[in-house]
């Protein structure tokens, strides 16, 4: 959401209609998460820590605890 130019443009103007404080970090700081999902496995792949290629893939599997 925080990269969302509409998004954040709709957040502040509900926030200032209904007198709610907002809060967003600047846009340079809201990456995607696809650059931390890289870099995580930039560093499991220098360790040669790899999933095995039958590893079914899940959105909630996490990244910490295999080594």
């Amino acid at each position: 959401m925080a990269a969302n130019s509409r998004l954040r443009d709709l957040a502040e103007e509900r926030a200032q209609r209904d007198g709610i404080p907002l809060s967003l970090p600047p846009r340079v700081l809201c990456t995607d998460n696809g650059a931390m999902i890289a870099a995580a496995g930039y560093f499991h792949a220098l360790r040669e820590d790899f999933a095995p290629l039958d590893l079914d893939a899940s959105a909630s599997l996490p990244l910490e605890g295999r080594r």
